[in-house]
C-alpha cells in the first residue's frame, strides 16, 4: 500500500505492533502489515478553560492563560501518552495554580509576565516527556470577584472626585489671594482708587453721549 505525508506532516511506523521508526513527507511504499500514527507538527493553540485559584490572602481569583505549542518528537508524542494533548493542558493547569497561589490578590495582575514565565518554566520538563515544545505562554485574563471590582471602581470614582475638588480649591484659592492683593494695593496707595473711581466715572460718561 502507499502511503503520502505532506510538509508538515510526520508518522510513526509499526510493523506487527513493534516500532519501527518515523516516516518524513512525501509518498511511501508500505507492507500491508504497516501501521502508521500520523503526527500534524505545525503550531497550535491552547486555551485552558478559566481557573479560580486562591492567592496568598485568601481571595479568589479567576486567571486565564493562552499557549504556543508544537510536536517536535512525534514518536515520543505517539508513545508516551494516549492523550498528550490532555496531559499538557492538565500540567499547564497546576503550574498556573502553584504560580497564583504564593501571590497576593493585588499582585497577581500587575505580574502577569512573571506568572507565565513560571508556568512555562514548569511546564517545560513535562512537555518534553510528551514529544511537545512550549513556544509561548502568556497570561491573557485576570478577574478579580465582583466585590473587589466594584471597590476598584469606587476607588477611581473617589480619586477623581478628589482632584477636581483639589482644582477648585485651587481656583477658589487663586482669586482670594487676588482679592487680598488688590486690598493691599488700595490700602498702600489709595490714589489707585481714586483713579478706578474717575475711570468709571469716564466709562459712565461714554455710555451716556453713546445714547
Amino acid at each position: 500500500m502507499k502511503q503520502t505525508l505532506m510538509p508538515w506532516e510526520r508518522a510513526v511506523r509499526f510493523d506487527r505492533g513493534v516500532l519501527v521508526g518515523e516516516l518524513g513527507p512525501g509518498e511511501h511504499r508500505l507492507p500491508g502489515h504497516a501501521v502508521l500514527h500520523r503526527v500534524d507538527l505545525r503550531p497550535r493553540s491552547l486555551t485552558p478553560a478559566a481557573q479560580d485559584v486562591p492567592t496568598s490572602d485568601g481571595v479568589l481569583v479567576r486567571v486565564t492563560v493562552v499557549v504556543r505549542w508544537a510536536v517536535t518528537s512525534p514518536v515520543t508524542f505517539v508513545m508516551a501518552s494516549a492523550t498528550p494533548a490532555d496531559e499538557l493542558y492538565l500540567a499547564i493547569q497546576l503550574a498556573l495554580r502553584g504560580a497564583v497561589l504564593p501571590r497576593a490578590h493585588d499582585a497577581v495582575d500587575r505580574e502577569r509576565a512573571a506568572i507565565a514565565a513560571e508556568v512555562q518554566a514548569a511546564v517545560t520538563a513535562r512537555a518534553a516527556e510528551l514529544g511537545i515544545t512550549v513556544g509561548e505562554l502568556a497570561v491573557r485574563d485576570v478577574v478579580m470577584p465582583p466585590e473587589l471590582r466594584r471597590a476598584a471602581l469606587s476607588e477611581l470614582v473617589a480619586a477623581s472626585e478628589g482632584r477636581a475638588a483639589l482644582e477648585r480649591a485651587r481656583g477658589e484659592s487663586a482669586a482670594l489671594r487676588s482679592l487680598l492683593n488688590a486690598a493691599r494695593l488700595a490700602e498702600e496707595h489709595p490714589a489707585l482708587l481714586q483713579l478706578r473711581a474717575l475711570q468709571n466715572a469716564g466709562t459712565v460718561v461714554v455710555d451716556r453721549s453713546a445714547r
